[in-house]
């Protein structure tokens, strides 16, 4: 018994033994690693530090698999991804550092970067925004103002740019309950209206295409000018099947927390094959940041409406538009953006007689919050009251109109590849008038699938 517990006790250190130096070797060999990677890291710093970011990356990738999410290597590779051209990557790597340490400023200011270069300038802004919260020192603040006033610019003048020229191609479908903006009754008082001016559902396909031109001009000057052209297509209401050309050029001079820009624009449309309307003016704005979070913002416009058939020139008029804006932006986890913009504007009938002269006044609530890394949903809620001219009036009726809208969409960018956007939109319009004929309702559902070349 006795020689049984003695061999049982040696038995016993054997295998204690064998652990503990079989546990030492892995140990050793894990000290090994952690040592290798420490080293390698280093290497990698001394690289970037040394503006060599495509060495650092081939150095920094063989490792992705084992060493991906720890913050030290993430951010370094997301340092050398973004110096190279490799947005996406670095946004993937920055992002995980966030998760883990979302004190991190440097990997903060780097995905603001990150998503500046990507072209995502609604995240970039919220990223830079949000440092400016955290009491950064006097020249990281003004690297910060830099990238903001270029996002308001628009162009990429941050890193550098001083012409960015931007094409995207656009297709979208959906639903509409009510093509054509008429009224859901077929009669008028005692007339019988044709079926083109009664409310027509149809599904919708809409094509799209254009460009954004960003220019330097000077310190703090760009020269913006946009061009978009689009084809809306419903089976059901072929009568209204809509073609539209617009065409934008303003210029913006930002100086500290100020922005001024003044520009022209003008736009031409088709309905069902021929010239329908004209319409161009040129465009005012001012706008102040308030402190770091808040912006005040006003705008002017003076332009013509014209239409190209001789039967609708009782509609044309000459316009004169205006809003006032205040912005919060950096709201929450979500980096939420909400403004309250109030609307007033004025319409002088060009045809002595016409009943379209008329006086407005409105309101829009406007939000967008991130979803995401790459997602943001988006809400515009708006109210305007029309009042036209009691005299000569519509049909012996002063007409008044008011006008409700909520718009609710969602933006995916990079999906589902890189450069895509995917946007599902939901619309609703509800008019009221003291004249029946232009009261209605309009529902619209819709998916739009954007791709852009940066």
């Amino acid at each position: 018994m006795e020689r049984q517990a003695t061999d049982g006790r040696e038995s016993g250190w054997k295998h204690i033994l064998a652990g503990s130096l079989l546990a030492l070797a892995f140990g050793l060999t894990a000290t090994a690693a952690t040592s290798d990677l420490d080293g390698t890291l280093r290497e990698a710093q001394a690289l970037l530090a040394a503006k060599q970011p495509a060495h650092a990356l081939a150095l920094l990738t063989p490792l992705e698999l084992e060493a991906a999410g720890s913050p030290h290597y993430d951010y370094l590779y997301g340092i050398a991804a973004l110096d190279t051209g490799r947005q996406a990557e670095a946004i993937t790597a920055l992002e995980r550092v966030l998760v883990r340490e979302p004190d991190f400023a440097g990997a903060r200011m780097e995905l603001a970067r990150a998503r500046y270069e990507a072209g995502d300038l609604p995240a970039a802004q919220a990223q830079f925004e949000y440092l400016l919260t955290q009491s950064p020192p006097p020249a990281t603040r003004a690297y910060i103002d830099r990238y903001l006033s270029a996002i308001s610019q628009g162009p990429d003048f941050a890193t550098g740019s001083r012409s960015r020229f931007t094409p995207y191609a656009e297709i979208g479908a959906g639903w509409d309950s009510n093509a054509n903006a008429a009224t859901g009754s077929d009669t008028f008082g005692v007339f019988l209206l044709s079926p083109n001016n009664v409310e027509t559902d149809s599904p919708f396909v809409e094509l799209a295409g254009g460009f954004q031109h960003g220019l330097a001009v000077g310190q703090g000057g760009a020269l913006i000018s946009t061009a978009r052209a689009s084809y809306r297509v419903n089976p059901d209401a072929d009568f209204v099947d809509a073609g539209l050309v617009s065409l934008g050029t303003a210029g913006q001079k930002t100086r500290g927390a100020t922005r001024a820009s003044i520009g022209g624009s003008g736009y031409f449309g088709w309905l069902d094959g021929s010239p329908h309307e004209l319409g161009a003016g040129i465009d005012l704005g001012l706008a102040q940041r308030i402190g770091t979070r808040w912006e005040l913002a006003a705008s002017g416009r003076a332009g013509i409406v014209r239409f190209q058939q001789d039967v609708l020139e009782i509609l044309d008029v000459n316009r004169y538009l205006g809003s006032l804006a205040l912005t919060r932006s950096g709201l929450g986890t979500r980096q939420g953006r909400v403004g309250l913009v109030g609307l007033f504007g004025t319409d002088d009938a060009r045809r002595d007689g016409s009943p379209y002269s008329n006086n407005r006044f409105g309101g829009r609530l406007v939000g967008g919050w991130q979803l995401g890394a790459r997602g943001s949903l988006n809400l515009d809620a708006g109210y305007l009251k029309t009042d036209f001219d009691d005299t000569p009036g519509f049909f012996g009726e002063d007409r008044q109109d008011e006008q409700w809208s909520v718009s609710v969409s969602t933006d995916y960018r990079d999906w589902p590849a890189r450069g895509y956007s995917l946007s599902p939109t939901l619309r609703f319009t509800s008019t009221d008038s003291t004249v029946s004929l232009y009261e209605y309702d309009r529902f619209e559902l819709g998916v739009y699938l954007r791709r852009s070349k940066r």
